[in-house]
């Protein structure tokens, strides 16, 4: 396999796993590997199993009928859904630590000298797992066992020096993520749930990385160190995720002083040079915090917490989590716009409080917002209907000018300039409203809770239309909505701005989460029911202003018989 970020878990000094070798101290040759031992621990809303190979977790297991694979989601159907992607991996394994970093990893110096080793199980309950490991240099001792909040394990690890001479370890925890290629890919327009980033928090800032940036040309950048894009400072925490589901390690005692983030990329280069053509070709995703190189005298020790959240993005859960100090919400990636996006999260969130269905609560939000951009929205349909009444004139312009066109131009301008008309009255208050609607898109993208949540004939409003129906009926909209505000222009684009646009649209739409479709369709809806109620404001008060030659009936107040009258 290829790495893209290459690490070696070796170093020339040492070797990976204790060996047996012969009295000269020749003929060495790894020890056979004891078989795994397990402990089951129980947590809040999930459960965990961790091994003796490494003291690091096995499986995490969520509990709830919504965390369970469905059909086609993976290899185990109705099962609860686990965590853990590299479950025999053993040096890829989350909260895998490693004691031999930089400066602690020489020939008789190093307080372990192994970088896997089989650990003693001395105690298991559903609320304690305790592992050790003894030589004659160290005494590693792992106390593991669920937190109190949601999805949260609490981890403490001591390190004991045994010889008389003082001896380095320079620690670090990790937690990693395997993806195949095929899992993060986007189809047209739809950003996979899968896709994964590595990220850090520390001091005032939030790094986050994706696969694209570890191409071998990024490790000549400022901060990569061996493959690795190392952050120092103040940690708050180290942590890999996807759109639904995160990993992340958050100090507790002593603070790191430092994050290391990598995507390693890997391929069977030997059966296939070009990796697209590996079925198998993916990604391991890595997070870690670092901690300072420490050095210990003789029967001196040094012990770390760690607390670890692995679970899904819910924000009240995420709000809370460790301590809720720890900067666990900015984990939820809502774009450029996202103090818009978190405030119409907060809203929705309290509407499902109120009506208990998130399908709904989906459109009460949608109505919401089109009622509170109403004002925008009135501006930029006037503005319409005013470049419609001036359409005829437009038509007479192009014909007169049709081999010059500055003298088109100019008359062009002559013409809204007489009539009062701003040609950009119509996009300006549309384009006022892209952000609350971007934000709109990313909020409903990214929200865990309509994760495996049914709705009406939808099995999850995180996955697209089983049945496409919306996409089409979103498709018919948009040519509704073209026919009823046609844009001035040739009739060649007319007809491309009402028909391949919307099949476009409907293409993409058939690949997108259910909870953004029904959004669309409600908008879309509403947006059509807005241009109907101006359209007979306009003509049952008589504003010929904007009414006259735009296709309006408008209605004489003063005909007793309510006749109407083309103006």
């Amino acid at each position: 396999m290829q790495p893209l970020g290459h690490e070696s878990t070796c170093d020339m000094h040492a070797p990976c796993v204790p060996e047996a070798c012969d009295a000269d101290g020749k003929n060495c040759r790894p020890l056979e590997r004891k078989p795994e031992a397990f402990c089951d621990l129980q947590g809040n809303r999930f459960t965990a199993q961790l091994t003796t190979h490494g003291a690091s977790l096995k499986a995490l297991l969520l509990e709830g009928e919504r965390f369970r694979e469905r059909e086609g989601e993976g290899t185990r159907p109705g099962q609860p859904i686990n965590l853990v992607t590299t479950p025999d991996i053993e040096q890829r394994r989350p909260l895998r630590f490693d004691w031999r970093g930089p400066g602690a990893n020489g020939k008789d110096d190093a307080q372990v000298r192994y970088d896997s080793f089989d650990w003693e199980l001395v105690e298991k309950s559903p609320k304690r797992c305790v592992f050790t490991y003894t030589d004659d240099v160290v005494e590693l001792r792992r106390v593991v066992k669920p937190g109190e909040r949601p999805f949260e394990i609490e981890v403490e690890s001591t390190v004991k020096n045994l010889t008389d001479v003082k001896r380095k370890h320079a620690l670090s925890v990790e937690v990693a993520t395997w993806r195949y290629e095929r899992e993060v890919e986007s189809h047209l327009g739809r950003q996979s749930p899968f896709m994964t980033s590595v990220s850090c928090a520390y001091d005032s800032e939030m790094t986050r990385m994706a696969s694209g940036d570890f191409e071998p040309g990024d490790f000549k950048d400022e901060g990569f160190e061996n493959g690795w894009f190392v952050s120092r400072g103040n940690v708050a925490h180290a942590a890999v995720s996807d759109f639904y589901f995160a990993h992340a390690l958050v100090p507790s005692e002593p603070a790191a002083n430092g994050c290391m983030l990598q995507v390693e990329e890997r391929w069977d280069a030997a059966k296939f040079p070009n990796k697209s053509n590996d079925p198998n070709y993916g990604a391991m995703y890595r997070s870690r915090l670092s901690y300072p190189l420490k050095e210990l005298s003789k029967d001196e020790s040094s012990t770390y917490r760690v607390t670890a959240f692995l679970g899904p993005k819910e924000r009240d859960v995420l709000g809370t989590a460790a301590s809720g100090n720890h900067r666990l919400a900015e984990l939820v990636d809502l774009g450029f716009f996202s103090i818009i996006a978190k405030g119409l999260l907060h809203f929705l969130v309290w509407l499902h409080g109120v009506i208990g269905n998130w399908g709904v609560a989906i459109i009460l939000m949608t109505i919401g917002v089109r009622t509170l951009l109403f004002p925008l929205t009135w501006k930029s349909i006037q503005a319409g209907l005013s470049m419609r009444r001036l359409r005829p004139e437009i038509d007479a312009i192009n014909k007169k000018y049709a081999d010059d066109p500055q003298g088109k131009n100019v008359a062009t301008m002559e013409l809204w300039k007489t009539h009062k008309v701003n040609p950009l009255g119509g996009c300006l208050p549309a384009v006022f409203q892209l952000p609350v609607w971007w934000a709109l898109f990313t909020s409903l993208q990214t929200a865990v809770e309509l994760y495996h949540t049914p709705f009406l004939w939808f099995r999850d409003l995180s996955a697209p239309d089983p049945y496409y129906i919306v996409p089409f009926i979103l498709g018919g909209t948009m040519i509704l909505q073209q026919k009823m505000m046609p844009m001035q222009m040739d009739p060649m684009q007319q007809k491309m701005m009402t028909y391949v646009m919307p099949a476009v649209f409907t293409v993409m739409m058939l690949f997108l989460p259910s909870g953004l479709a029904v959004y669309m369709l409600t908008n879309a809806v509403i947006g059509i029911l807005q241009q109907l109620g101006i359209e007979k404001y306009y003509a049952s008060t008589g504003v010929a202003a904007v009414a006259a030659g735009s296709g309006i009936t408008v209605r004489d107040k003063t005909d007793k018989t309510s006749s109407d009258t083309k103006k």
